[in-house]
């Protein structure tokens, strides 16, 4: 199929095109005139508009490192990570569309205007008609799962290849490796599917599939949003929603205000050489956020250790701009207990580090770290996510959370790393 360029677009300006290079397996791209014209830095440390790159007649290429998948570091967040790009493969078979004549700017014209953030992509290939649907929700989780489990039998009937296209719209663009789903809900509790503009009283959300293999995962991170929220944590308005059986995760997105669209650039995308918080603390000098922004990040980090949530890599930290160019650090997500209770040790090692060091992580290395941040009342800071860490077992009690799981991260969160 190879659509070897897709037009980049962002609030309504053309941004630039990009394009796929077969030989060198790489994107390339290239910003349009009009847009380093008129100064919106979108990548100002990876790709920024007064770079020569910029301006000259050498396009960006894009980055080695499979995070990428051979695009410029712009749109890593642009495209979906295991469960997304899972579905994708899984509906090009139930197609018979060959895997490798599918390049990562292909995907990216089937996202077209579904992406996460303000970036949009044309031409975009149709899936069907584009206007917001109703979303049976435990209907789309029964069949996500059985494409997950690869126990569907992917010669479709007519009522399931519906089903697909419904479930590639709502699920294809998101990030992460477990399944989700974009959906819009309103306070009478009709849920709607939130690809693009959805209608009025309801809101842009993302709704995170429990599983099946026994793991309490929506609940643990609703408990944990709690705790979050509690050591004054800046997050989006999260609550746990019961569709059949089963309770999902559902949290409103930061980068839809109504309908409007918001740039949103992980860690990773500013800054693909970013390995540690102090990364982070540096990105946010360059953009200049307030003060307010290096506290959080300082919260972010407290709350990692504190309650082992160890997958904390580059992605999971996002920085947003508005269409005046200003940046601040966006509203913490994926907070949750991400300690493999079974796991190895090396599983079980922090993504990001801070000071050097990715396990064993003591108070005096995250104080260290408020001082890089020039950050005040560091240990005052800690204490307060030490203190709402305290509140597991009452959460989680709350949510009927099974006492053995209870047991067992109690006794984690209690023992210091080693």
């Amino acid at each position: 199929m190879h659509n070897t360029v897709v037009r980049v677009r962002i609030w309504g300006r053309e941004v630039g095109f990009l394009s796929w290079d077969n030989k060198r397996n790489r994107g390339l791209f290239e910003y349009s005139p009009e847009f380093l014209a008129s100064g919106l830095d979108i990548s100002p440390l990876a790709m920024p508009l007064s770079a020569t790159l910029s301006h000259g007649n050498l396009p960006w290429q894009g980055e080695s490192d499979k995070l990428y998948q051979g695009l410029p570091a712009l749109f890593v967040d642009s495209l979906p990570d295991k469960w997304g790009g899972t579905l994708f493969r899984e509906w090009l078979v139930a197609n018979k569309i060959p895997l490798k004549e599918i390049t990562p700017v292909d995907h990216l014209s089937f996202i077209g205007t579904r992406a996460m953030g303000a970036l949009t992509f044309e031409p975009a290939l149709p899936l069907g008609i584009e206007n917001a649907f109703v979303v049976d929700v435990e209907k789309l989780y029964n069949f996500s799962q059985e494409i997950l489990s690869h126990q569907k039998n992917l010669r479709l009937a007519p009522t399931e290849s519906i089903l697909w296209k419904n479930l590639v719209k709502v699920s294809s663009s998101p990030g992460g490796k477990h399944p989700k789903a974009l959906v819009a809900l309103n306070d009478a509790g009709e849920v709607m599917s939130g690809q693009t503009d959805v209608p009025d009283g309801f809101r842009h959300c993302i709704l995170k599939y429990d599983s099946r293999d026994g793991y309490p995962y929506a609940k643990m991170e609703y408990i944990f949003y709690r705790i979050a929220n509690l050591a004054g944590i800046r997050m989006m308005p999260s609550f746990l929603r019961q569709y059949g059986k089963v309770s999902h995760f559902v949290t409103e997105r930061f980068d839809r205000i109504g309908n409007r669209r918001i740039h949103l650039q992980s860690l990773a995308a500013l800054d693909p050489c970013a390995s540690c918080y102090e990364d982070a603390m540096r990105v946010l000098r360059i953009l200049r956020c307030p003060a307010e922004d290096f506290r959080q990040l300082f919260l972010i980090a407290c709350f990692n250790v504190i309650c082992k949530n160890v997958d904390d890599h580059t992605k999971n930290l996002a920085f947003l701009m508005d269409e005046k160019g200003s940046w601040r650090l966006a509203p913490a997500y994926d907070m949750t207990f991400a300690w493999e209770l079974d796991g190895f040790s090396w599983n079980n090692t922090h993504e990001m580090a801070i000071h050097g060091k990715r396990n064993a992580i003591s108070k005096e290395d995250l104080l260290k770290l408020a001082i890089s941040g020039d950050i005040e009342q560091g240990e005052k800071i800690l204490g307060q996510v030490v203190e709402a860490a305290a509140h597991f077992r009452k959460f989680a009690q709350e949510e009927d959370l099974p006492k053995e799981f209870i047991n067992r991260v109690e006794a984690i969160l209690q023992t210091q790393e080693e």
